[in-house]
């Protein structure tokens, strides 16, 4: 998992913007571009990670395709979102924004909803492992493995966060809440699911 680490080391660029820098800055033509190819490479090193770095070996052979997929297309997209959301962070300087990013009345307690459901995501999925039930989207090996299930969990989280950022430096401040709003809103309704799962039998409703 030594990859996924280097994901989540990557997500602590995002906290450089909760310093006292000049305001967040709308993106050029040419910064887009960059932003755009640098997902596009992100979202294939996720992938890869999900799909090759993962181990499938106790998933049953029937099984081992969609898990393979699920993974791939879950660090595929955490790539691709951070990838982006970090090229954008460091673009070069343009028209000021009207609200800071981070310290605003509306993201702050946004970001902090974020943060507490994957935090619910990760409780209420150590819940059904403890009651022998099978990981639907990774793999039973790799919820188990504390370190490497929290690298994951950070690295999701980030990539919200990242993608309500492109929203803001691009000027759709109206979708850069309406992204974090989202996320918590799914998540909630995950880890509810996840709660109920020993009772349902199945990972999804």
């Amino acid at each position: 998992m030594k990859t996924v680490a280097l994901l989540l080391l990557c997500t602590l660029g995002l906290g450089a913007q909760t310093l006292p820098l000049p305001k967040p800055q709308k993106l050029t033509q040419t910064s887009s571009k960059k932003a755009l190819l640098a997902g596009a490479l992100g979202a294939i090193a996720g992938a890869f990670v999900g799909t090759q770095a993962l181990d499938f070996s106790a998933v049953p052979a029937a099984d081992r395709r969609a898990h393979e997929f699920r993974a791939g297309l879950t660090y595929g997209a955490i790539g691709g979102v951070l990838a982006a959301g970090l090229t954008a962070r460091f673009a070069g300087p343009q028209v000021p924004e009207p609200h800071h990013f981070f310290w605003d009345k509306w993201n702050t307690p946004l970001f902090l909803g974020v943060a507490a459901v994957q935090t619910l995501d990760f409780t209420s999925t150590r819940y059904f492992r403890d009651r022998n039930k099978d990981e639907w989207l990774l793999t039973n090996k790799l919820v188990d493995n504390r370190p490497a299930f929290v690298a994951t969990e950070i690295s999701a989280a980030s990539s919200a966060i990242a993608l309500s950022y492109l929203f803001h430096r691009s000027g759709h401040h109206g979708w850069e809440r309406v992204v974090a709003i989202a996320y918590i809103a799914f998540g909630a309704v995950s880890a509810w699911a996840n709660y109920r799962y020993p009772k349902t039998g199945h990972a999804l409703f």
